[in-house]
């Protein structure tokens, strides 16, 4: 992924809510609203796994992801494509819990 620039990163944080695509394992589309979505640093979004399990079968059988972003009173937005890691333990895990804690969620 390449650096997210100064407006990608304002209207993730601005709209919050994104649709996440990813392909299932017969190879068709599947997407997604996600209401947790957030600039993680600055080449890197991140969402939480709340009532996800489609959406994480799916990256684990293809780890292939679109998110996109818009926001509606501008009709501008944008397409992140890219390879998702998911994060289930471990020092990136807590970091992510700790990110989420800090924002009220």
């Amino acid at each position: 992924m390449s650096t997210l620039t100064p407006d990608m990163k304002r209207v993730v944080e601005e709209q919050r809510l994104g649709f996440v695509a990813t392909v299932c394992p017969d190879g068709t589309p599947n997407l997604s609203p996600k209401g947790t979505i957030a600039v993680w640093d600055d080449e890197h979004l991140v969402f939480a796994n709340i009532r996800s399990p489609g959406t994480l079968a799916n990256l684990r059988h293809n780890a292939s992801v679109e998110v996109n972003v818009v926001d509606p009173f501008v009709r501008k937005g944008y397409r992140f494509k890219g390879v998702a890691s998911i994060l289930e333990s471990g020092p990136r895990y807590d970091e992510a819990i700790a990110f989420y804690r800090e924002r009220g969620s």
